[in-house]
């Protein structure tokens, strides 16, 4: 259950999860702000952990914010699996693809939308110290923001 409200220049969204002990409240400082579809998306990103639990000890560095000249994606290891979250959703696990790991490094896109890349390979690449530097999910390959950043300014430097 909830409810909402707001002000002149505000809008609020609030839920209680009883079963959970748990109250979530947004306010954002807009009459027309997000709140509700924001409040919505924090209930799904807390259902999918619901659902999947914990990572198991193997998955749970498989995680973090990648970039590609197409957006962002977020790994999430939950349960037995790594979930391609999109944090540009509000509900950012709809259409979720999930890797399926078969050693530290590589595994499986083992479910994908249509868009994604299916039963295609995905892995991990690490320089010397060992610090993951690339992910590849099919033929895409994702970088840190930082290094996606300094590939789209020499790319497209005002000349």
């Amino acid at each position: 259950f909830g409810h909402s409200g707001g002000f002149q220049g505000f809008i609020t969204r609030t839920a209680v999860l009883p079963e959970r002990d748990l109250t979530l409240s947004v306010l954002t400082n807009a009459v027309d702000g997000l709140a509700h579809p924001w409040l919505d998306g924090i209930m799904h990103i807390l259902q999918a952990f619901a659902r999947h639990g914990a990572p198991a000890a193997r998955m749970r560095d498989w995680r973090g914010r990648w970039w590609s000249l197409w957006g962002a994606v977020d790994l999430v290891p939950v349960g037995e699996k790594v979930l391609i979250a999109g944090p540009a959703l509000a509900n950012p696990f709809i259409d979720a693809s999930e890797l399926s790991l078969s050693v530290r490094d590589r595994g499986r896109i083992a479910l994908a939308n249509g868009y994604a890349s299916h039963g295609e390979i995905a892995r991990r690449v690490r320089d010397r110290t060992g610090d993951v530097t690339e992910v590849w999910l099919g033929g895409t390959r994702f970088l840190p923001e930082s290094a996606i950043a300094e590939e789209l300014e020499a790319r497209y430097e005002r000349r």
